[in-house]
């Protein structure tokens, strides 16, 4: 359990530099993080994970369904 939810983290940390990136990119300027919107996030996150039926990552069905 404890490897599913790093595992998590550090998809979601990725994303979040992806995102950054194309931000810059495209030539958009830096949002400021609201504290309140992240730790609600998380407990969506910790919802999903505790429901995931599936056996493949989440991160996985995304990056398949993006081909």
């Amino acid at each position: 359990m404890k490897t599913t939810i790093q595992a998590l983290k550090n998809r979601i940390e990725s994303l979040e530099t992806e995102l950054t990136a194309m931000r810059r990119t495209l030539g958009a300027t830096m949002e400021k993080k609201d504290p309140k919107a992240w730790d609600r996030l998380h407990i969506i996150g910790k919802e999903i994970a505790r429901d995931w039926k599936l056996k493949k990552p989440s991160w996985q069905v995304v990056s398949e369904s993006r081909r």
